[in-house]
């Protein structure tokens, strides 16, 4: 029988296999301009429809995206980050599992760490309530994707070691009308995603 330890330790390796291949999550040049192309073909196409189209993790699909439409920072960012979205007045929330897609209008929710496990506790004071395992997040992408004419789709996407979107979290886009302010507070997200240690080096 394996011991408990015995367990742990497979648990940990795990998780720095996982890791190890969240690193693999950049793409190459070939990558690049595949993508590059598909969004130039598909204007405003959300990553997530873009990385089924094209057979790839979402997370590499997102990495290719040119400099003035995407950030990224490893998901030790990720307190600094979620406290700065705080101060969106609202977001719509995006959360895809299997075929299905849930969309959230919510406050973003003041949140801690819990004191008894890794889970990061969503006050229940707006409409999205829970509890994040930011521990496990590879990466953070804050992206601004020209959709049409002056359109742009401004959110922040989480994803996991596979490159999968755990969530995201929208303030603009095509059928989304924000304010000048709002915006403004956006690209402070931006910026500081900008500043933190880029994911794809």
């Amino acid at each position: 029988m394996t011991s408990t330890r015995s367990w742990v330790g497979l648990l940990l390796a795990g998780f720095v296999c996982s890791g190890a291949y969240a690193e693999t999550m950049c793409a190459n040049s070939e990558q690049t301009t595949q993508i590059r192309t598909y969004f130039a073909e598909n204007p405003g196409t959300q990553p997530a429809i873009a990385a089924i189209r094209l057979n790839l993790p979402e997370a590499l699909v997102v990495s290719a995206l040119d400099e003035a439409q995407a950030a990224g920072t490893t998901g030790a960012a990720f307190r600094e980050i979620w406290a700065a979205m705080d101060e969106w007045e609202q977001a719509t929330f995006m959360i895809m599992k299997g075929a299905n897609v849930f969309e959230i209008l919510s406050g973003v929710g003041t949140g801690k760490p819990s004191e008894r496990s890794q889970y990061f506790n969503i006050e229940y004071s707006q409409p999205l309530r829970g509890h994040l395992r930011p521990d496990l997040y590879a990466s953070i992408y804050a992206v601004a994707i020209p959709v049409k004419d002056d359109v742009v789709s401004r959110g922040v996407i989480f994803f996991d070691a596979n490159g999968a979107s755990v969530f995201a979290a929208f303030i603009s886009g095509d059928s989304m009308q924000t304010t000048p302010a709002e915006i403004a507070k956006f690209d402070a997200v931006m910026a500081m995603v900008r500043a933190a240690p880029d994911t794809c080096p």
